[in-house]
């Protein structure tokens, strides 16, 4: 018996040592990977025989990689540190197409770089699921652009990845789950009094497990439910319909004025 608790102990202690997985480790599916190079190296006319280089690997370390002469970093690289990746690329003179999360992708550097926007969902190795957009400093005219024939490649490409088939779940009204409310507790209020709901963990003749728990409530509050929902349906679509007015200031209307201007110049 003291020797299983010192091999527990053990298997903790290691533990401890073992890298682990952050929201910077979205490792890229291969079929993604290329089809995003492939278009980088079209629209930016990367020469076939131009190096191809990805520095961000498990252990790696992009500021002491070997980079080739003329190479072009296409990678994904750790989101949180992406500011730092940018600049020691740019100062460095090394040209590079990189992944991006989209909701902050024009948080630093944003003037001198070209933006890929596509609105694409991309599916890691790790299942992590992220709004994924591009940002080089490969040469281009653009501050940003769109890309509707790239948002396309990602798509066919991640659909080519294994999807696990789940049963689709239709759990009786009076089957109340945390995923179930949590659909509706931002925006309605609902409650059940103790006196009419019973704790279950299985459902049905099959014992169908429900994963973290559930409660069998009366019908009465199982009515009370299904109107809950179409509340919170409503009132998320009223949220979506309502949006904010903002008017620009004297300053900003002086920067637009000057935008303008130059391209007048240039026109």
């Amino acid at each position: 018996m003291k020797k299983t608790n010192k091999l527990n102990d053990y298997d903790t202690f290691v533990e401890k040592f073992k890298p682990k997985r952050t929201t910077d480790d979205c490792y890229t599916p291969p079929a993604v990977y290329e089809a995003i190079k492939g278009w980088a190296m079209k629209e930016f006319n990367i020469a076939p025989d131009r190096p191809i280089v990805r520095p961000f690997y498990p252990g790696g370390d992009f500021e002491h990689y070997n980079y080739p002469q003329g190479c072009v970093v296409i990678d994904n690289p750790p989101f949180s540190i992406l500011a730092k990746i940018k600049r020691f690329y740019l100062e460095r003179g090394i040209h590079f197409f990189l992944f991006a999360p989209s909701l902050t992708l024009f948080s630093s550097r944003v003037e001198e770089l070209t933006h890929i926007l596509t609105n694409s969902i991309i599916t890691y190795e790790n299942g992590a699921k992220v709004n994924t957009a591009f940002v080089t400093n490969l040469p281009s005219p653009n501050v940003f652009m769109t890309a509707p024939d790239l948002a396309q490649l990602i798509k066919e490409a991640d659909a080519q990845r294994p999807k696990a088939e789940l049963p689709a779940l239709d759990f009786p009204a009076n089957v109340i789950t945390s995923a179930r409310l949590n659909k509706i507790a931002s925006l309605v209020s609902f409650e059940v009094p103790r006196t009419e709901a019973r704790f279950v963990r299985t459902i049905g003749t099959a014992r169908k497990g429900l994963y973290g728990g559930g409660l069998l409530i009366s019908s009465a509050r199982a009515a009370q439910a299904a109107q809950a929902a179409k509340t919170a349906q409503a009132a998320k679509t009223a949220q979506a319909a309502k949006t904010a007015k903002y008017e620009l200031t004297p300053e900003e209307q002086a920067i637009v004025a000057d935008l303008d201007k130059q391209r007048g110049i240039l026109s």
